[in-house]
């Protein structure tokens, strides 16, 4: 079965069902652990997904709970599964994957909904060159607000994200144009939110000015009035 299913986890992990934290209601997925480890406090685990017959990596704060559907032993979180897990790959003397593979699949699809808005956002805190952690908590809470399914995510998730997206000026300028196709409420709301952001160190820079000028024009050519002073 290891062979056939390309997994390399202990056979007394294949039988697990899984409750993934992914919108209002938990997603229900019937996977095997290939392997689990930490890296940056964060803690990934490999699972092979049956209904898809895919491996994903994914933070393990996307796992609600777990049932070994095998000895039916219900772990409520997923720390107690891992603590189940590494005991028992230790006591078996068991190889397992010690490094973060170089091109991880990680489940972002939920931040999709905002992902022209966080680059805005993300653009205009390191315009300066000063994405400090004020800014980060402010990018954070926004995603919070407008997704607060994703509450449960770990501060390192939300950050190392907000890294791995690091919107150039293109990025940041497609973002806007995309504004087009979003209400005004929601547009006023997010300028709103850039505002802050540049002003989070004490003041408005001319080079933050120039780019909030930007979003502010951009979005009069379709229409779009925000009621923003800045």
């Amino acid at each position: 079965m290891t062979e056939e299913n390309g997994l390399s986890c202990p056979l007394r992990f294949y039988n697990m069902l899984v409750h993934l934290r992914t919108g209002s209601l938990p997603a229900e997925e019937n996977v095997a652990v290939k392997n689990i480890w930490q890296k940056d406090n964060l803690v990934f685990m490999d699972l092979y997904f049956y209904r898809s017959k895919k491996s994903q990596v994914i933070d393990s704060v996307y796992v609600k709970d777990i049932f070994d559907l095998s000895t039916e032993k219900f772990y409520a979180s997923p720390e107690l599964f891992i603590r189940d897990y590494c005991a028992f790959v230790s006591s078996q003397g068991c190889e397992t994957e010690s490094e973060l593979p170089e091109t991880p699949q990680f489940d972002f699809k939920h931040l999709e909904p905002i992902k022209d808005n966080l680059i805005i956002l993300t653009f205009m805190a390191k315009c300066t060159a000063d994405f400090n952690r004020i800014k980060n908590k402010a990018i954070r809470d926004y995603i919070f607000r407008c997704l607060p399914q994703t509450k449960a995510l770990s501060d390192q998730y939300i950050s190392s994200y907000l890294k791995d997206l690091n919107p150039n000026e293109d990025n940041f300028l497609t973002a806007v144009d995309n504004l087009k196709a979003k209400s005004p409420e929601e547009v006023e709301e997010l300028i709103k939110e850039a505002l802050k952001i540049s002003a989070s160190d004490g003041a408005v820079s001319y080079t933050e000015r120039l780019w909030l000028a930007e979003i502010i024009q951009t979005l009069r050519e379709y229409g779009i009035e925000p009621d923003i002073e800045f």
